[in-house]
């Protein structure tokens, strides 16, 4: 299952996964809290409960996969095949 949108990458020197609401919001927090990464080197894309004790992170490709699988789309896509966070809340 989809929990949650996600960026992960180097932040201030350290790599991290930041969970967010809508992927937007990682770029907005980061410019207000004046922290240093490059654009280009973040990945968007989504949490997913593997089981209860495993949570992962996977890019939109597969986030759009399990998505189906578990039918939380809101309704048909813009985008098939790739998850934005608009399509399930």
């Amino acid at each position: 299952m989809i929990i949650s949108a996600a960026v992960r990458g180097y932040v201030n020197g350290e790599y991290n996964i930041f969970p967010v609401h809508r992927h937007a919001d990682f770029f907005l927090w980061m410019k207000q809290l004046r922290c240093v990464y490059d654009k280009t080197e973040v990945e968007q894309g989504f949490l997913n409960y593997e089981n209860p004790s495993i949570m992962r992170f996977v890019s939109r490709e597969e986030a759009y996969k399990i998505a189906l699988e578990e039918g939380q789309l809101k309704g048909p896509t813009d985008t098939p095949g790739e998850l934005f966070s608009e399509d399930l809340w």
